[in-house]
């Protein structure tokens, strides 16, 4: 047994940095996002959707949070149809990229940025299709509380963080 690790381990080890070095950064496999809490029209604004660990997504309400994410607010439109455009080339739907690009703002973020109590963390993604093809390249901005970690808004961009 000892000889087949000994033979093996090279091999694994060579192949890993070959597929490594083949896939482009942060070319983490998007799927379908885990099951989330429902914000139903009298839900508090409180109410937990998903917690990503320090940064959640709460329902919120036209300013912020899932609610602000998917309708906007005071005569804006949300970021629906933002993310739904990009989402459906790779065979997800919107709330799929919005977990994603929450997730991986707040796990590895390219860029971060906190003044007083605003955070701003951004971060590229690469989408593939059903193929295995990569159908589009995308920075996806997060803006959050950071003094509680909820999540104000997350939003595809071509602009990084910047401090002010």
């Amino acid at each position: 047994m000892k000889w087949l690790r000994r033979a093996l381990l090279p091999l694994l080890l060579s192949l890993s940095i070959a597929l490594l070095a083949a896939a482009p950064a942060h070319a983490e496999k998007l799927g379908t996002r885990p099951n989330w809490g429902a914000c139903g029209v009298s839900t508090s604004e409180q109410k937990m959707v998903y917690d990503f660990g320090g940064i959640n997504l709460r329902c919120g309400n036209n300013r912020w949070g899932y609610r602000h994410i998917k309708d906007g607010g005071s005569g804006e439109d949300g970021h629906y149809d933002d993310f739904q455009n990009l989402a459906r080339p790779a065979g997800l739907n919107w709330s799929d990229l919005v977990h994603w690009a929450i997730y991986y703002n707040t796990k590895d973020p390219d860029h971060v940025v906190v003044d007083q109590n605003t955070g701003c963390r951004d971060r590229l993604l690469y989408a593939q299709d059903g193929n295995g093809r990569q159908v589009w390249q995308q920075r996806f901005r997060m803006i959050y509380n950071a003094t509680d970690g909820r999540v104000i808004t997350v939003y595809p961009t071509s602009g990084t963080c910047q401090r002010q």
